[in-house]
Protein backbone atom coordinates (compact mmCIF):
# COMPACT_ATOMS: atom_id res chain seq x y z
CA UNK A 1 0.00 0.00 0.00
CA UNK A 2 2.86 2.36 0.94
CA UNK A 3 4.65 1.70 -2.34
CA UNK A 4 1.38 2.24 -4.23
CA UNK A 5 0.84 5.70 -2.71
CA UNK A 6 4.48 6.63 -3.29
CA UNK A 7 4.17 5.48 -6.88
CA UNK A 8 1.07 7.62 -7.37
CA UNK A 9 2.92 10.67 -6.02
CA UNK A 10 5.85 10.11 -8.35
CA UNK A 11 3.43 9.58 -11.23
CA UNK A 12 1.83 12.93 -10.37
CA UNK A 13 5.26 14.53 -10.65
CA UNK A 14 5.92 12.97 -14.03
CA UNK A 15 2.53 13.91 -15.51
CA UNK A 16 1.98 17.39 -14.11
CA UNK A 17 1.76 18.82 -17.65
CA UNK A 18 0.47 17.60 -20.98
CA UNK A 19 3.51 19.18 -22.60
CA UNK A 20 6.02 16.66 -21.32
CA UNK A 21 9.30 16.52 -23.18
CA UNK A 22 12.49 14.62 -22.59
CA UNK A 23 15.16 17.15 -23.58
CA UNK A 24 16.52 19.06 -20.57
CA UNK A 25 15.19 22.61 -20.44
CA UNK A 26 18.00 25.17 -20.41
CA UNK A 27 17.75 28.84 -19.60
CA UNK A 28 18.65 29.59 -23.21
CA UNK A 29 15.46 27.83 -24.32
CA UNK A 30 13.42 30.15 -22.10
CA UNK A 31 15.19 33.29 -23.29
CA UNK A 32 14.88 32.22 -26.93
CA UNK A 33 11.11 31.98 -26.53
CA UNK A 34 10.76 35.48 -25.07
CA UNK A 35 10.24 36.96 -28.52
CA UNK A 36 6.87 35.20 -28.53
CA UNK A 37 5.82 36.86 -25.28
CA UNK A 38 2.84 39.21 -25.86
CA UNK A 39 4.65 42.12 -24.22
CA UNK A 40 7.56 41.85 -26.63
CA UNK A 41 5.29 41.17 -29.59
CA UNK A 42 3.46 44.41 -28.77
CA UNK A 43 6.79 46.26 -28.49
CA UNK A 44 7.86 44.86 -31.86
CA UNK A 45 4.58 46.09 -33.35
CA UNK A 46 5.40 49.55 -32.02
CA UNK A 47 8.74 49.36 -33.82
CA UNK A 48 6.86 48.54 -37.03
CA UNK A 49 4.63 51.54 -36.39
CA UNK A 50 7.67 53.77 -35.89
CA UNK A 51 9.09 52.51 -39.17
CA UNK A 52 5.78 53.40 -40.79
CA UNK A 53 6.15 56.90 -39.38
CA UNK A 54 9.55 57.13 -41.09
CA UNK A 55 7.92 56.21 -44.38
CA UNK A 56 5.26 58.85 -43.77
CA UNK A 57 7.93 61.50 -43.14
CA UNK A 58 9.77 60.47 -46.28
CA UNK A 59 6.50 61.01 -48.14
CA UNK A 60 7.12 64.74 -47.82
CA UNK A 61 9.66 64.26 -50.62
CA UNK A 62 7.20 62.51 -52.93
CA UNK A 63 6.80 63.79 -56.46
CA UNK A 64 3.57 65.83 -56.73
CA UNK A 65 1.41 66.67 -59.72
CA UNK A 66 -0.96 69.63 -59.88
CA UNK A 67 -3.16 70.84 -62.72
CA UNK A 68 -5.73 73.52 -63.37
CA UNK A 69 -7.70 74.76 -66.34
CA UNK A 70 -10.46 77.15 -67.34
CA UNK A 71 -12.56 78.00 -70.41
CA UNK A 72 -14.40 81.22 -71.23
CA UNK A 73 -16.86 80.15 -73.99
CA UNK A 74 -19.08 83.24 -73.92
CA UNK A 75 -18.19 86.89 -73.62
CA UNK A 76 -16.34 89.56 -75.50
CA UNK A 77 -13.22 87.36 -75.39
CA UNK A 78 -13.35 83.61 -75.95
CA UNK A 79 -10.35 81.57 -74.88
CA UNK A 80 -9.20 78.62 -72.77
CA UNK A 81 -6.12 77.81 -70.71
CA UNK A 82 -4.65 74.76 -68.91
CA UNK A 83 -1.59 74.25 -66.74
CA UNK A 84 0.06 71.15 -65.25
CA UNK A 85 3.13 71.03 -62.98
CA UNK A 86 5.40 68.38 -61.43
CA UNK A 87 7.32 69.31 -58.26
CA UNK A 88 10.08 67.19 -56.74
CA UNK A 89 11.40 68.31 -53.34
CA UNK A 90 14.88 67.03 -52.44
CA UNK A 91 17.16 66.88 -49.42
CA UNK A 92 19.88 68.66 -51.44
CA UNK A 93 20.01 71.94 -49.44
CA UNK A 94 16.23 72.03 -49.58
CA UNK A 95 16.19 72.44 -53.36
CA UNK A 96 12.95 71.70 -55.21
CA UNK A 97 12.89 70.93 -58.93
CA UNK A 98 9.83 71.51 -61.05
CA UNK A 99 8.67 70.93 -64.60
CA UNK A 100 5.43 71.90 -66.28
CA UNK A 101 3.38 72.37 -69.37
CA UNK A 102 0.70 74.95 -70.12
CA UNK A 103 -1.40 76.02 -73.06
CA UNK A 104 -3.47 79.11 -73.69
CA UNK A 105 -5.51 79.43 -76.88
CA UNK A 106 -8.15 81.88 -78.00
CA UNK A 107 -10.80 81.74 -80.68
CA UNK A 108 -13.04 84.35 -82.27
CA UNK A 109 -11.93 87.53 -80.52
CA UNK A 110 -8.95 85.74 -78.88
CA UNK A 111 -7.16 86.41 -75.59
CA UNK A 112 -7.29 89.98 -74.28
CA UNK A 113 -4.05 91.91 -74.46
CA UNK A 114 -3.78 92.35 -70.71
CA UNK A 115 -3.73 88.50 -70.46
CA UNK A 116 -1.31 88.15 -73.33
CA UNK A 117 1.09 86.12 -71.22
CA UNK A 118 -1.53 83.34 -71.19
CA UNK A 119 -1.16 82.73 -74.94
CA UNK A 120 1.07 79.92 -76.21
CA UNK A 121 1.74 78.18 -79.49
CA UNK A 122 -0.60 75.34 -80.38
CA UNK A 123 1.44 72.65 -78.60
CA UNK A 124 1.83 74.68 -75.48
CA UNK A 125 4.77 75.83 -73.41
CA UNK A 126 7.13 73.51 -71.50
CA UNK A 127 9.17 74.72 -68.57
CA UNK A 128 11.74 73.38 -66.11
CA UNK A 129 13.38 75.01 -63.15
CA UNK A 130 14.51 74.84 -59.54
CA UNK A 131 13.98 76.76 -56.33
CA UNK A 132 16.98 76.96 -53.98
CA UNK A 133 16.67 78.34 -50.43
CA UNK A 134 19.67 80.57 -49.76
CA UNK A 135 19.08 81.21 -46.05
CA UNK A 136 16.07 79.81 -44.21
CA UNK A 137 15.31 76.15 -45.04
CA UNK A 138 18.78 75.67 -46.54
CA UNK A 139 20.72 73.72 -43.92
CA UNK A 140 17.49 72.19 -42.60
CA UNK A 141 13.81 72.42 -43.33
CA UNK A 142 10.59 70.88 -42.04
CA UNK A 143 10.78 67.94 -44.46
CA UNK A 144 14.29 66.86 -43.51
CA UNK A 145 13.64 67.54 -39.84
CA UNK A 146 10.54 65.36 -39.97
CA UNK A 147 12.49 62.45 -41.46
CA UNK A 148 15.31 62.78 -38.94
CA UNK A 149 12.89 62.94 -36.01
CA UNK A 150 10.97 59.93 -37.29
CA UNK A 151 14.20 57.95 -37.68
CA UNK A 152 15.30 58.96 -34.19
CA UNK A 153 11.94 57.86 -32.78
CA UNK A 154 12.24 54.54 -34.59
CA UNK A 155 15.73 53.99 -33.15
CA UNK A 156 14.50 54.89 -29.66
CA UNK A 157 11.61 52.45 -30.06
CA UNK A 158 14.02 49.69 -31.07
CA UNK A 159 16.13 50.36 -27.97
CA UNK A 160 12.95 50.35 -25.88
CA UNK A 161 12.20 46.89 -27.29
CA UNK A 162 15.67 45.71 -26.20
CA UNK A 163 15.15 47.30 -22.79
CA UNK A 164 11.83 45.53 -22.31
CA UNK A 165 13.38 42.26 -23.42
CA UNK A 166 16.23 42.70 -20.94
CA UNK A 167 13.84 43.38 -18.06
CA UNK A 168 11.68 40.44 -19.10
CA UNK A 169 14.77 38.21 -19.36
CA UNK A 170 15.62 38.91 -15.71
CA UNK A 171 12.12 37.95 -14.58
CA UNK A 172 12.17 34.87 -16.83
CA UNK A 173 15.58 33.85 -15.45
CA UNK A 174 14.27 34.08 -11.91
CA UNK A 175 11.20 32.02 -12.83
CA UNK A 176 13.47 29.40 -14.43
CA UNK A 177 15.72 29.23 -11.36
CA UNK A 178 12.74 28.89 -9.02
CA UNK A 179 11.34 26.07 -11.15
CA UNK A 180 14.67 24.26 -11.30
CA UNK A 181 15.22 24.65 -7.56
CA UNK A 182 11.70 23.36 -6.86
CA UNK A 183 12.32 20.35 -9.10
CA UNK A 184 15.53 19.51 -7.25
CA UNK A 185 13.82 19.89 -3.86
CA UNK A 186 11.13 17.54 -5.12
CA UNK A 187 13.84 15.00 -5.92
CA UNK A 188 15.19 15.38 -2.39
CA UNK A 189 11.72 14.87 -0.85
CA UNK A 190 11.04 11.87 -3.10
CA UNK A 191 14.36 10.29 -2.12
CA UNK A 192 13.61 10.76 1.58
CA UNK A 193 10.23 9.06 1.15
CA UNK A 194 11.77 6.22 -0.84
CA UNK A 195 14.29 5.52 1.93
CA UNK A 196 11.60 5.44 4.60
CA UNK A 197 9.35 3.14 2.57
CA UNK A 198 12.18 0.74 1.74
CA UNK A 199 13.16 0.68 5.40
CA UNK A 200 9.62 -0.21 6.52
CA UNK A 201 9.86 -3.93 5.78
CA UNK A 202 13.26 -4.16 7.44
CA UNK A 203 11.98 -2.42 10.57
CA UNK A 204 8.96 -4.71 10.73
CA UNK A 205 11.17 -7.80 10.46
CA UNK A 206 13.49 -6.57 13.20
CA UNK A 207 10.52 -5.83 15.47
CA UNK A 208 9.13 -9.34 14.89
CA UNK A 209 12.57 -10.75 15.69
CA UNK A 210 12.66 -8.77 18.93
CA UNK A 211 15.81 -6.91 17.89
CA UNK A 212 14.21 -3.48 18.33
CA UNK A 213 11.12 -2.27 20.21
CA UNK A 214 7.75 -2.05 18.45
CA UNK A 215 7.72 1.73 18.77
CA UNK A 216 10.37 1.90 16.06
CA UNK A 217 7.84 0.53 13.56
CA UNK A 218 5.37 3.23 14.58
CA UNK A 219 8.10 5.84 14.30
CA UNK A 220 8.87 4.77 10.74
CA UNK A 221 5.16 4.85 9.82
CA UNK A 222 4.97 8.38 11.24
CA UNK A 223 7.98 9.41 9.17
CA UNK A 224 6.50 7.88 6.01
CA UNK A 225 3.30 9.88 6.42
CA UNK A 226 5.26 13.04 7.23
CA UNK A 227 7.47 12.63 4.17
CA UNK A 228 4.52 11.92 1.90
CA UNK A 229 2.97 15.19 3.01
CA UNK A 230 6.30 16.95 2.43
CA UNK A 231 6.52 15.47 -1.07
CA UNK A 232 3.01 16.66 -1.90
CA UNK A 233 4.01 20.16 -0.77
CA UNK A 234 7.17 20.17 -2.89
CA UNK A 235 5.23 18.89 -5.90
CA UNK A 236 2.83 21.78 -5.44
CA UNK A 237 5.71 24.26 -5.28
CA UNK A 238 7.25 22.75 -8.40
CA UNK A 239 3.97 22.89 -10.33
CA UNK A 240 3.40 26.46 -9.18
CA UNK A 241 6.89 27.40 -10.35
CA UNK A 242 6.33 25.63 -13.69
CA UNK A 243 3.08 27.53 -14.24
CA UNK A 244 4.85 30.82 -13.48
CA UNK A 245 7.63 29.85 -15.89
CA UNK A 246 5.08 29.09 -18.62
CA UNK A 247 4.40 32.83 -18.94
CA UNK A 248 7.84 33.10 -20.51
CA UNK A 249 8.38 29.62 -21.97
CA UNK A 250 6.24 29.43 -25.10
CA UNK A 251 5.79 27.22 -28.10
CA UNK A 252 6.39 28.42 -31.63
CA UNK A 253 2.73 29.49 -31.86
CA UNK A 254 3.02 31.56 -28.66
CA UNK A 255 1.05 29.17 -26.44
CA UNK A 256 2.50 28.88 -22.88
CA UNK A 257 4.42 25.65 -22.27
CA UNK A 258 4.36 24.09 -18.78
CA UNK A 259 7.70 22.39 -18.06
CA UNK A 260 7.69 19.00 -16.36
CA UNK A 261 10.14 17.67 -13.81
CA UNK A 262 11.73 15.29 -16.28
CA UNK A 263 13.01 18.31 -18.20
CA UNK A 264 14.96 19.67 -15.23
CA UNK A 265 18.71 19.58 -16.01
CA UNK A 266 21.19 18.07 -13.58
CA UNK A 267 22.75 21.43 -12.76
CA UNK A 268 22.09 25.13 -13.08
CA UNK A 269 23.32 26.05 -16.54
CA UNK A 270 24.12 29.76 -16.07
CA UNK A 271 27.81 29.47 -15.38
CA UNK A 272 29.29 28.48 -18.78
CA UNK A 273 27.80 31.33 -20.80
CA UNK A 274 27.15 34.13 -18.31
CA UNK A 275 30.65 34.82 -17.06
CA UNK A 276 30.96 37.42 -14.30
CA UNK A 277 33.77 39.97 -14.34
CA UNK A 278 34.39 40.97 -10.69
CA UNK A 279 36.14 44.18 -11.78
CA UNK A 280 33.41 46.77 -11.14
CA UNK A 281 35.00 49.57 -13.15
CA UNK A 282 35.57 47.41 -16.20
CA UNK A 283 32.08 45.92 -15.99
CA UNK A 284 30.52 49.36 -15.53
CA UNK A 285 32.32 50.71 -18.60
CA UNK A 286 30.96 47.78 -20.58
CA UNK A 287 27.44 48.34 -19.27
CA UNK A 288 27.48 52.02 -20.24
CA UNK A 289 28.11 51.04 -23.86
CA UNK A 290 25.69 48.14 -24.08
CA UNK A 291 22.67 48.89 -21.88
CA UNK A 292 19.66 49.90 -24.02
CA UNK A 293 18.46 52.43 -21.45
CA UNK A 294 21.39 54.74 -22.26
CA UNK A 295 21.31 53.91 -25.96
CA UNK A 296 17.62 54.85 -26.07
CA UNK A 297 18.32 58.36 -24.79
CA UNK A 298 20.68 59.04 -27.71
CA UNK A 299 17.95 59.12 -30.41
CA UNK A 300 15.65 61.08 -28.09
CA UNK A 301 18.37 63.70 -27.70
CA UNK A 302 18.92 63.67 -31.47
CA UNK A 303 15.23 64.43 -32.05
CA UNK A 304 15.42 67.36 -29.64
CA UNK A 305 18.56 68.67 -31.35
CA UNK A 306 16.80 68.48 -34.72
CA UNK A 307 13.87 70.45 -33.32
CA UNK A 308 16.19 73.10 -31.93
CA UNK A 309 18.20 73.26 -35.16
CA UNK A 310 15.04 73.74 -37.20
CA UNK A 311 13.71 76.43 -34.85
CA UNK A 312 17.02 78.29 -34.97
CA UNK A 313 16.93 78.13 -38.76
CA UNK A 314 13.40 79.52 -38.85
CA UNK A 315 14.59 82.66 -37.06
CA UNK A 316 16.56 83.57 -40.21
CA UNK A 317 15.00 85.49 -43.11
CA UNK A 318 13.70 83.45 -46.02
CA UNK A 319 15.55 84.11 -49.27
CA UNK A 320 14.78 81.76 -52.16
CA UNK A 321 16.37 81.75 -55.62
CA UNK A 322 14.23 80.45 -58.48
CA UNK A 323 15.72 79.62 -61.89
CA UNK A 324 13.42 78.66 -64.76
CA UNK A 325 13.60 78.06 -68.49
CA UNK A 326 10.59 77.78 -70.80
CA UNK A 327 9.97 77.13 -74.48
CA UNK A 328 6.83 77.33 -76.64
CA UNK A 329 6.46 74.53 -79.16
CA UNK A 330 4.23 74.30 -82.24
CA UNK A 331 2.73 77.12 -84.26
CA UNK A 332 -0.61 78.78 -84.80
CA UNK A 333 -0.21 82.05 -82.95
CA UNK A 334 -2.61 84.83 -83.94
CA UNK A 335 -0.01 87.17 -85.39
CA UNK A 336 3.56 87.01 -86.60
CA UNK A 337 4.55 89.33 -83.75
CA UNK A 338 3.16 86.84 -81.25
CA UNK A 339 4.92 83.98 -83.01
CA UNK A 340 8.17 85.91 -82.86
CA UNK A 341 7.63 86.64 -79.16
CA UNK A 342 6.80 83.04 -78.23
CA UNK A 343 9.30 81.30 -80.44
CA UNK A 344 12.69 81.64 -78.69
CA UNK A 345 13.36 80.00 -75.30
CA UNK A 346 13.04 82.14 -72.18
CA UNK A 347 15.33 81.99 -69.17
CA UNK A 348 14.25 83.60 -65.93
CA UNK A 349 15.71 84.11 -62.48
CA UNK A 350 14.08 85.56 -59.39
CA UNK A 351 14.50 86.11 -55.66
CA UNK A 352 11.85 85.86 -52.96
CA UNK A 353 12.47 87.50 -49.59
CA UNK A 354 10.39 87.04 -46.43
CA UNK A 355 11.52 88.39 -43.06
CA UNK A 356 9.90 87.10 -39.84
CA UNK A 357 9.36 89.92 -37.37
CA UNK A 358 8.34 88.88 -33.86
CA UNK A 359 9.81 85.35 -33.98
CA UNK A 360 8.05 84.24 -30.80
CA UNK A 361 7.11 80.84 -32.23
CA UNK A 362 10.64 79.94 -33.34
CA UNK A 363 12.26 81.30 -30.18
CA UNK A 364 9.79 79.41 -28.02
CA UNK A 365 10.62 76.17 -29.81
CA UNK A 366 14.35 76.83 -29.36
CA UNK A 367 13.87 77.29 -25.62
CA UNK A 368 11.68 74.18 -25.36
CA UNK A 369 14.16 72.00 -27.24
CA UNK A 370 17.09 73.33 -25.21
CA UNK A 371 15.27 72.52 -21.98
CA UNK A 372 14.50 69.04 -23.26
CA UNK A 373 18.16 68.47 -24.10
CA UNK A 374 19.17 69.53 -20.61
CA UNK A 375 16.61 67.15 -19.15
CA UNK A 376 17.94 64.31 -21.30
CA UNK A 377 21.50 65.03 -20.13
CA UNK A 378 20.31 64.65 -16.53
CA UNK A 379 18.48 61.44 -17.41
CA UNK A 380 21.66 60.05 -18.98
CA UNK A 381 23.60 60.93 -15.83
CA UNK A 382 20.98 59.22 -13.66
CA UNK A 383 20.96 56.17 -15.93
CA UNK A 384 24.74 55.88 -15.72
CA UNK A 385 24.62 56.15 -11.92
CA UNK A 386 21.84 53.58 -11.72
CA UNK A 387 23.66 51.15 -14.00
CA UNK A 388 26.86 51.51 -11.99
CA UNK A 389 24.92 50.74 -8.81
CA UNK A 390 23.32 47.70 -10.44
CA UNK A 391 26.71 46.42 -11.57
CA UNK A 392 28.14 46.85 -8.07
CA UNK A 393 25.16 45.06 -6.57
CA UNK A 394 25.42 42.21 -9.08
CA UNK A 395 29.15 41.74 -8.40
CA UNK A 396 28.50 41.81 -4.64
CA UNK A 397 25.71 39.25 -5.03
CA UNK A 398 28.00 37.02 -7.12
CA UNK A 399 30.89 37.10 -4.64
CA UNK A 400 28.63 36.44 -1.64
CA UNK A 401 26.67 33.74 -3.46
CA UNK A 402 29.89 31.98 -4.39
CA UNK A 403 30.95 31.98 -0.74
CA UNK A 404 27.51 30.76 0.32
CA UNK A 405 27.75 27.86 -2.15
CA UNK A 406 31.08 26.80 -0.66
CA UNK A 407 29.69 26.93 2.89
CA UNK A 408 26.46 25.14 1.93
CA UNK A 409 28.44 22.44 0.12
CA UNK A 410 30.58 21.81 3.18
CA UNK A 411 27.50 21.83 5.42
CA UNK A 412 25.72 19.31 3.17
CA UNK A 413 28.81 17.10 3.15
CA UNK A 414 29.07 17.12 6.95
CA UNK A 415 25.33 16.51 7.37
CA UNK A 416 25.50 13.55 4.99
CA UNK A 417 28.45 12.11 6.92
CA UNK A 418 26.56 12.45 10.23
CA UNK A 419 23.49 10.83 8.63
CA UNK A 420 25.52 7.87 7.37
CA UNK A 421 27.18 7.43 10.77
CA UNK A 422 23.82 7.46 12.56
CA UNK A 423 22.47 4.88 10.13
CA UNK A 424 25.46 2.66 10.85
CA UNK A 425 24.93 3.01 14.60
CA UNK A 426 21.25 2.08 14.23
CA UNK A 427 22.05 -0.96 12.11
CA UNK A 428 24.49 -2.07 14.80
CA UNK A 429 21.87 -1.61 17.52
CA UNK A 430 23.52 1.45 19.08
CA UNK A 431 21.00 4.11 18.14
CA UNK A 432 17.31 4.75 17.60
CA UNK A 433 15.28 5.25 14.45
CA UNK A 434 14.23 8.65 15.77
CA UNK A 435 17.82 9.83 15.64
CA UNK A 436 18.25 8.35 12.16
CA UNK A 437 15.18 10.24 10.96
CA UNK A 438 16.41 13.45 12.52
CA UNK A 439 19.83 13.05 10.87
CA UNK A 440 18.22 12.24 7.51
CA UNK A 441 15.96 15.28 7.80
CA UNK A 442 18.95 17.46 8.70
CA UNK A 443 20.92 16.13 5.72
CA UNK A 444 17.95 16.71 3.40
CA UNK A 445 17.56 20.23 4.76
CA UNK A 446 21.25 20.86 4.13
CA UNK A 447 20.79 19.61 0.56
CA UNK A 448 17.82 21.97 0.12
CA UNK A 449 19.91 24.86 1.45
CA UNK A 450 22.60 23.92 -1.06
CA UNK A 451 20.00 23.97 -3.84
CA UNK A 452 18.96 27.48 -2.76
CA UNK A 453 22.61 28.53 -2.65
CA UNK A 454 23.15 27.27 -6.21
CA UNK A 455 19.96 29.05 -7.24
CA UNK A 456 21.20 32.32 -5.74
CA UNK A 457 24.56 31.80 -7.42
CA UNK A 458 22.84 31.23 -10.74
CA UNK A 459 20.68 34.32 -10.28
CA UNK A 460 23.77 36.38 -9.50
CA UNK A 461 25.00 35.46 -12.99
CA UNK A 462 21.69 36.54 -14.48
CA UNK A 463 21.76 39.79 -12.49
CA UNK A 464 25.25 40.53 -13.74
CA UNK A 465 24.27 39.67 -17.31
CA UNK A 466 21.34 42.06 -17.05
CA UNK A 467 23.46 44.77 -15.42
CA UNK A 468 26.01 44.78 -18.24
CA UNK A 469 23.43 44.09 -20.95
CA UNK A 470 24.85 40.73 -22.04
CA UNK A 471 21.91 38.60 -20.89
CA UNK A 472 20.33 38.98 -24.33
CA UNK A 473 23.45 37.98 -26.29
Amino acid sequence: MARTISGLLLCLIATSSVHAQTRPLALGDVLDSLDRHPQLVAAAVRVDGAQGAVLTAEGAFDLSLSARGSVIPAGYYNYGRADASLVQPTALWGTSFFAGWRIGRGWDSGIPGYYGYEETLNRGEVRVGATVPLWQNGAIDARRAGVRRAEANRDATEHELRSRRLRLAVVASEAYVRWLAAAKKTDIAAELLRIAEERDAQIRARVLAGAIPAIEELENRRVILERRAALVATVRQMERAAIALSLFLRRADGVPLVATQDRAPQDFDFHPWLAVDPDVQRATALAWTTRPEIARLGPIAEAARVTRELAQNQVSPRLDLTLQGSLDVGSGATTQAVRDRLGPPVFEGGLTLAIPLQLRDARGRVDTASAELRQIDLEVELARNTIEAEVRDAVSAFLNARTTVDLASESARVAAAVRDAERSRFENGLGTLLMVNLRESAAAQAQAVLVDAHADFAMSHAMFGAAVGSLLN
